[in-house]
Order: structure tokens, then sequence, then C-alpha cells
């Protein structure tokens, strides 16, 4: 069953209530916090298919909020969103280990695409760490096969040199 449970962390009522009720609509089981605070102990309780949060809020930016998620939820997608578009960089929020920026104002298409990409993102790297463990199980089964077949190869020359042992050979 595929996680649609978001988290929306943003300190004006209007916005929150608004993206709210936009991903209610398209099936998200929506959690929602007024400050960075709040949203770390709803994070203490619950996991989420992503977190959206603002950057400037009382308190705790949303840059310290995603590294505190971070933290606690290594694999799940964070979007941080600004309408201060001058005090803050792609870079600087990419960095600090969102997983994509978006300046307000934005359309919902715009919101749609990056929650996509986001966790599209987090299922191909998924995907791709349980290949790398099934590729390490195939390893160590074909490593102790060769051991397997060593530890025969020995038991047969021990068996050799007793029996030429016995037999005076040696």
């Amino acid at each position: 069953m595929v996680n649609k449970k978001c988290l929306i962390v943003d300190d004006e009522h209007l916005l929150l209530t608004f993206l709210c009720g936009c991903l209610d609509n398209q099936g998200y089981e929506c959690s929602t916090a007024t400050s960075a605070e709040q949203a770390l102990e709803i994070l203490l309780e619950s996991s989420f298919a992503f977190m959206i949060t603002d950057i400037q809020m009382a308190e705790m930016t949303g840059i310290k909020l995603t590294h505190e998620a971070k933290q606690l939820y290594p694999a799940m997608p964070v979007i941080i969103m600004t309408g201060f578009t001058d005090e803050y960089s792609y870079d600087e929020v990419i960095e600090a280990g969102a997983d994509d920026f978006l300046k307000k104002p934005f359309s919902m298409k715009e919101l749609d695409t990056r929650i996509a990409r986001v966790t599209r993102d987090v299922l191909h790297a998924s995907m791709a760490q349980k290949k790398g463990r099934d590729l390490e199980e195939v390893s160590n089964l074909m490593i102790s096969g060769v051991q397997e077949e060593a530890m025969e190869k020995i038991v047969g020359l021990e068996e050799e040199l007793s029996q030429l042992k016995k037999q005076g050979t040696l």
C-alpha cells in the first residue's frame, strides 16, 4: 500500500488550509502544523510520504526543520517553499537537505509536478537500494559457494595425504 500521507507546515493559516484542501482532493491524507516545533512533534508520532514546509517561520526556519526531519526520516522527501526569493537560493535549500524548492506564488500544477517528481525519486532510490541488497546477497552466496568448494578440496587433499601416509608413501 502506498503512503498517501503528507505533512504541510506553514504559519500562514490561509495557505495551509488551501494546500491541505487541494491535496485532500487528490487523495492525500494531510496533517498540518503551524510551526516547525509542532511539525517535529507530529513527525515523532507518524511518518509521511512527503513534507512541504515554508522556509520563514518564527522560532525555527524550514531549513532547520528539514534538517531535523531528515534525521528522523532520511528518505522522506521535503519541499521547501518561500515567498522570500531574494533571501534564499535553490542551492542553499538543497544543500540543507530539501529535495525541491518552490517559490511563492506557485500553481497547483507546479506543486503536483514537484510532488510527483520527489516521490518518484524516492521510489527509484528505494528500488535501487533493494537491487543493491539483492546483488550483495547473490555475491555472498557465490563467495560462500566458492568457499564450500575450496573446503571440499581441502578435505579431499587431507584424505589423500592421510591415505598416502598409511601407504607409507610419505
